[in-house]
């Protein structure tokens, strides 16, 4: 993979693969729609968290929750009072179209770089990659974890159990950090540079996320069950934000072109949303395994789960 920065691909100009593309749009626009009537319109077909009254949580329960765990006494009975902090469904459909203009920016950067099918090609792949991921963990946890594992409270429009902010948020910081490492290092061994965006990645995320679930906040709830947790977050969600952008980007920029140049475009883009689906499904099982291992380990020498700084 010595693949220097930028890499060539075919003419911009070519309009081979639009048809299937405009297809994967739509079809990602029908379950967007459908996600969104679902979380809602129908809460009670996922059972989806109330933001109004935090006591009808499960798994985790309000008790059981990191927030419970990180917030002081004033601030769990505003929470118990007045439930989710700015969880107004007309803020969030705000929020949704600030995030839509913030990601056709990049989308038009990208486009004018690169293309628009590879465009195209890194908004789909890096959509449904985050909204799977997020949405197969999350119902896992609702549906089979004991204790949970999290769930998302905001959102106007959803992919899933993922709101579109997520989804679309991980677009442009995905592909503002493989940006960046393209400019910094072009000459750099594409496996190199795909590392150097995904730290880069998960350093914006260890400042972010602890501040976007705080009390004053509350984006979205963990489950105080994790064994190691950073800054309050579990320590797996910075390493998935490593991997993910890390594997992505050796997929998007590495062997997407030669896919293309091998069965052409449409092929290219089934065989590159496949392969994420099935990297999702094997980070998956191996943050699982993963996580048991250390969880084991953590119970018969240190006693419990382990907070990193304390308190948190």
């Amino acid at each position: 993979m010595n693949v220097t920065y930028p890499f060539k691909y075919a003419p911009k100009h070519s309009k081979e693969g639009r048809a299937y593309i405009y297809i994967a749009y739509l079809l990602l626009l029908v379950v967007i729609l459908a996600s969104t009537y679902l979380h809602h319109v129908q809460p009670h077909i996922l059972n989806v968290p109330s933001n109004q009254d935090v006591t009808l949580w499960k798994n985790p329960t309000w008790e059981k929750s990191a927030l419970y765990h990180r917030a002081n006494e004033p601030e769990r009975q505003k929470i118990l009072a007045e439930g989710v902090p700015n969880s107004s469904i007309k803020a969030q459909f705000i929020t949704d179209i600030v995030s839509m203009l913030l990601g056709l920016i990049c989308f038009l950067h990208c486009r004018k770089t690169f293309g628009f099918w590879m465009a195209s090609c890194f908004l789909l792949g890096s959509f449904v990659y985050t909204g799977l991921e997020e949405s197969m963990w999350i119902l896992i946890g609702r549906y089979f974890i004991p204790n949970g594992t999290y769930w998302f409270t905001k959102g106007g429009f959803w992919f899933f159990e993922t709101p579109f902010i997520a989804c679309i948020g991980w677009f442009y910081i995905a592909y503002s950090c493989v940006l960046v490492a393209g400019k910094v290092f072009p000459k750099m061994d594409l496996r190199w540079r795909s590392l150097i965006g995904g730290l880069i990645a998960m350093g914006i995320d260890l400042w972010t996320d602890p501040i976007v679930t705080s009390p004053e906040i509350i984006s979205w709830v963990w489950t105080s069950a994790d064994v190691l947790n950073i800054f309050g977050i579990p320590h797996t969600n910075f390493i998935g934000w490593f991997l993910l952008i890390f594997v992505f980007a050796l997929f998007w920029e590495g062997l997407l072109p030669r896919w293309e140049e091998k069965w052409g475009r449409n092929k290219a883009t089934t065989v590159l949303l496949i392969s994420l689906f099935g990297v999702k499904v094997a980070l998956l099982i191996g943050f699982f395994v993963w996580s048991t291992i250390l969880s084991i380990i953590f119970n018969l020498t240190c006693g419990g789960p382990i907070h990193i700084p304390p308190g948190w």
